[in-house]
Parts: structure tokens; C-alpha cells; sequence
């Protein structure tokens, strides 16, 4: 149950093993344009998608470096360790970061966005759907709107909200997608996404001084997605462009709005359940993410974040740390990717019995009752 890598299916796992084909096998080329076209259906984009060997940050890296040249006024807004990491790869890039930031465990509303664009000059907004260290959703859709209206370019971070929340790039006006594989997407790491839109393409195929990065350079490859046949640049990670296949075919087959449902009230039983037992949930109410939650230990016990997690895990549950001012007197559980009723209700119950050998006083059982009425929506 951690905000990934999330478990992954076995038939993932075997589609992986096959036999490697050459990347200019016209087998693996099918494959790679099916995974390009069904990605594109799920971001929700008439643009264009590329996909690497990498991780999310990877992708972070991409869609900064391919759209911020030195000189360049970007608004970064920052309310997690991840939405930070951002504000670095702008001034790497030679831009100029101006730092909008919200006290942790808190989201953006678009009318503080909007305030903060007034100042005028920005070439981007960069930003993070779900903060993975806060469990906080922003309101992209919303945000987006007033990015649009002042002319920038909206770069956002989609890894741990791709695959398992409702993600429209070109309806929300998010320019530049960045995601990876190993959280929602219930596929093994190793694979960043970027997607772009068509206003975003047009600036690409503009630009003229060159990227910073060879590999990531997204103009580079605009010949490999759109003809692989043809055209080369570096080889694809064969094996893991075949469990991703497999992983976008499930996600098809569930069918996406009952995948974002199972999200949504899975996240809302867990919730529910830690509330039930007196814990407090660290995003603030109407910013809870479908896909991660951050738990605050009760306070006064001293609790030892790291014996807590191993009494957890005895129970054969994982948990994550906690990030950022509150690491040590948090946890994190990610429910994403296949987790299942029957995952979080024995995650819930692991909880309370660490809970309870530490001494934490509340009614047994609570956490589990409150949960089960919410997954009755389930069935």
C-alpha cells in the first residue's frame, strides 16, 4: 500500500517477461503505437505522447528542460517536496522561478493563481495534480483556466493521479503532461510519459535554441512517435513498453469510470476509517486526493515512526514514511493502481493493531466498521 510502486498484476508481470524483440521489430513497433494511442486516450489529448526510460522525475525534467530557455519568468506553485523539485529544474534551465507557496498539506485555488499572474511575463506555471508527499489534490481543471487566460504555457505533474483520477489535458489546458508508470498505471518503473498538447507542440516545433538534454529532447523524437518505422533515436525500454501495454489494456477493460470510482471510494473509506479511530488526515478538506493519503500520528505517545511502520509491515502491509516538516510524525498509504476493498480494509486493520500495541487508546474495530459501510458503495 505505498504510493508506489504499487503491486503489479501478474499478467503485467508476464506480458514483461516475454521474449525481447528488436526495437525496429515491426511486432515491438505495433506494440509501441498501441501504447502511444491508448495513452493519448487516457490523458485525454489530440497531441502527442512520448514515452522514455525513466521515472516521473524524468519526466519533470523533460517538460521543463523542452519549454524554459534562459531568461524565461515561470510561476511555480509549490505546496509539497515534489511540486518544489519544479523551482530546481527551472533555474537549471536558466529561467526565472517566482515561488507561489501554500503551507504544507494545502492545495490552490485558482483565484490565488490568478492573483499571483497579474504581476504579468510568465512564459509557464508549473504545478502538481496530486502531491504524493501531502495526499493533496490540486484543482488543475480550475487553475488551468486562469493560466489560459494569461497567456502561459501549464506544465503539470500527473504521476500520481494518471490512471487512477480523472486526467483531461486538453480540456483542462494543460500544455505539458508529465507522468510515469509505477503508481495509478499499476505497470513496474521505468518509464516516463510526456504528453503535449497541440498548442504546445507548435511552440516545440518553434523553438530554435537547442535543449539541454539529448535524450529528453522532445523535438528529437517527434520522428520516432510519429513514424517508429522510419526513424530512430535511442532504443525503448522493449520489456517494460510491453507491461505497460498490458496495464493500459486492464485499465480499458475495467472500463475508466469505474477505475476513477474504485479510487474515489476506496480513498473514502480509508479516510473515513482513520477519522473513526481519532486521526487526522493532513490535507485539508475538499483536497484529498483519490490515490494517496497522509495520516498524522496521534500526538502525546511518542510514537517511533519507523518501529511503527515495521509492526505494520509484520502484519504483511507496507506503508510509507511521511515527507517534508512532518516526516517521523506521519505515514502515507497509497490506494492506487489494482488495490482492492479487501487490500484497504486489511491495511486499516494493520493500522489499528500498531496503533494499539503502542498504546493508542480508541475503540478497536472502528476503523473497519466505518470503512465497510463506505465500500458497500462498491458492490
Amino acid at each position: 500500500m505505498l504510493p508506489g510502486p504499487t503491486s503489479v498484476d501478474p499478467a503485467i508481470l508476464r506480458a514483461m517477461s516475454r521474449q525481447i524483440e528488436p526495437h525496429s521489430h515491426p511486432a515491438f513497433i505495433a506494440k509501441y503505437k498501441s501504447v502511444l494511442e491508448k495513452l493519448r486516450r487516457l490523458v485525454g489529448t489530440s497531441g502527442q505522447v512520448f514515452v522514455f526510460a525513466g521515472s516521473g522525475t524524468f519526466s519533470q525534467e523533460v517538460g521543463v528542460a523542452n519549454f524554459v530557455e534562459p531568461g524565461d519568468k515561470v510561476l511555480c506553485l509549490v505546496n509539497g517536496f515534489f511540486s518544489a523539485r519544479f523551482v530546481e529544474m527551472v533555474k537549471r534551465c536558466g529561467g526565472q522561478p517566482k515561488v507561489l507557496e501554500v503551507p504544507f498539506g494545502e492545495g490552490f485555488t485558482a483565484e490565488a493563481v490568478k492573483e499571483a499572474l497579474r504581476e504579468g511575463g510568465f512564459k509557464a506555471v508549473t504545478a502538481v495534480h496530486v502531491e504524493t508527499s501531502s495526499g493533496v489534490a490540486n484543482p488543475i481543471d480550475e487553475i488551468g483556466e486562469v493560466v489560459k487566460e494569461a497567456g502561459a504555457l501549464f506544465i503539470v505533474d500527473t504521476v500520481a493521479s494518471l490512471g487512477g483520477m480523472e486526467v483531461k489535458q486538453d480540456k483542462w489546458g494543460i500544455n505539458v503532461n508529465c507522468a510515469c508508470t509505477q503508481k495509478c498505471l499499476g505497470a513496474p518503473p521505468g518509464v516516463s510519459i510526456v504528453s503535449l498538447d497541440r498548442e504546445a507542440l507548435e511552440i516545440l516545433e518553434r523553438r530554435e535554441t537547442p535543449v539541454a538534454t539529448f535524450y529528453g529532447d522532445l523535438k528529437g523524437w517527434l520522428p520516432v512517435v510519429e513514424d517508429p518505422y522510419s526513424n530512430y533515436r535511442s532504443t525503448h525500454p522493449v520489456s517494460l513498453v510491453y507491461a505497460l501495454e498490458e496495464a493500459l489494456n486492464q485499465i480499458f477493460a475495467e472500463g475508466l469510470r469505474n477505475r476513477y470510482r474504485r479510487h474515489r471510494v476506496i480513498a473514502e473509506a480509508f479516510r473515513r476509517a482513520m477519522k473513526a479511530i481519532g486521526l487526522r488526515i493532513l490535507a485539508k478538506p475538499g483536497f484529498e486526493a483519490d490515490t494517496v493519503t497522509a495520516v498524522l500520528y496521534p500526538e502525546g505517545l511518542g510514537i517511533d515512526d519507523v518501529e511503527f511502520r515495521r509492526e505494520v509491515e509484520r502484519r504483511k502491509v507496507l506503508i510509507a514514511y511521511g515527507y517534508g516538516p512532518l516526516r517521523g510524525r506521519s505515514f502515507r498509504v497509497g490506494h492506487m493502481g489494482s488495490v482492492t476493498a479487501n487490500d484497504v480494509l486489511a491495511t486499516i486493520g494493520a493500522i489499528e493493531a500498531a496503533l494499539k500495541k503502542f498504546g493508542y487508546k480508541f475503540k478497536y474495530g472502528a476503523g473497519v466498521t466505518a470503512a465497510q459501510k463506505v465500500l458497500e458503495k462498491l458492490k
